[in-house]
């Protein structure tokens, strides 16, 4: 295996290893439908669709996207397929798949920061400004699938605060 020596070679494969996630996800995500309760289904849906939108987005860039597989979608695709076959039909099991896909997303986002700057220092807008479309894209689908986690858990109160708002031991 050869190593990367440049920012350009960095950026290059930070753009193969979203494309590959985006690829993943349009091959891997409709297996989750029929496994998802109705709000879930639709969801998941969506996001195939957005994860379609967002590979053409890549290939139009310029770039050649086209590299190995993305380890750490399939992993979490995995996570994803198990809690399918090991939750039982219905609230937990959607509970559980909403977890799953969260971490998807959390990842892309993560990535795609790492994709954008890279490219901010590069002075390659046209490749940081598809990755930044697609990570905004990405925060507000897991905005949305945060929503539906409170609405299947059943709490209406924020719980997710900045650690700043939690309260310290003893006071």
């Amino acid at each position: 295996m050869t190593q990367t020596a440049s920012a350009a070679s960095l950026l290059h494969a930070a753009v193969q290893d979203l494309h590959a996630a985006k690829r993943m996800q349009v091959e891997r995500l409709p297996e989750l439908v029929d496994t998802a309760g109705e709000k879930l289904a639709a969801l998941i849906v969506q996001e195939g669709a957005r994860a379609a939108a967002q590979a053409a987005r890549i290939e139009s860039a310029g770039v050649d996207a086209a590299g190995p597989r993305n380890l750490w979608m399939a992993g979490i695709l995995d996570d994803a397929d198990r809690d399918a076959r090991s939750h039982e039909a219905g609230r937990l099991r959607d509970i559980a798949l909403v977890g799953a896909l969260r971490k998807g997303k959390v990842a892309e986002i993560v990535s795609s920061e790492t994709a954008i700057a890279l490219a901010a220092e590069m002075d390659d807008a046209a490749i940081g400004d598809v990755i930044q479309a697609n990570r905004d894209e990405e925060i507000a689908s897991d905005r949305a699938l945060q929503a539906l986690l409170s609405e299947l858990t059943g709490i209406s109160r924020p719980v997710f605060r900045p650690p700043a708002d939690r309260p310290t031991r003893g006071g």
